[in-house]
């Protein structure tokens, strides 16, 4: 992205615009006081695949300008990383998702030949409106 990293950190960072750049996630709410850095959580619904599912997410090892880890406390177990870099364009932004498919011996395929297809797309979709939000 073309723009400074602080830039693109106050805007990614900021939880009541992440509906408005991320797919797929909407109606977010903290959960508590703490609203953003560590020890905040926001409760949010998700579509995946055509469900919707409640979902909250706990924010860890929140560095200003650097990035976070997102650690699910309810719904599908998994671990986002938001790391965030100067590179000679302005701004990387890398989006990290950690998860484990809880179906014994077809979760695998599932994952492979389904799941992580439709997880790199939402991905792919998300990174492309964020860098639009901040043209």
């Amino acid at each position: 992205m073309d723009r400074q990293l602080d830039e693109v950190f106050n805007y990614a960072s900021d939880w009541e615009k992440w509906s408005d750049w991320f797919e797929g996630v909407y109606d977010f709410k903290p959960t508590t006081e703490t609203k953003k850095g560590n020890g905040a959580r926001y409760a949010y619904k998700a579509k995946m695949m055509g469900l919707y599912v409640q979902v909250e997410t706990e924010i860890h090892d929140f560095v200003i300008n650097k990035g976070w880890v997102g650690k699910v406390t309810k719904g599908m177990p998994n671990q986002t990383q938001w790391i965030f870099e100067i590179n000679d364009e302005g701004t990387k932004f890398t989006y990290m998702l950690e998860y484990k498919l809880p179906i014994p011996i077809i979760g695998p395929l599932l994952d492979k030949f389904i799941l992580k297809p439709h997880w790199i797309k939402i991905i792919e979709k998300s990174l492309q409106n964020l860098n639009q939000k901040l043209q």
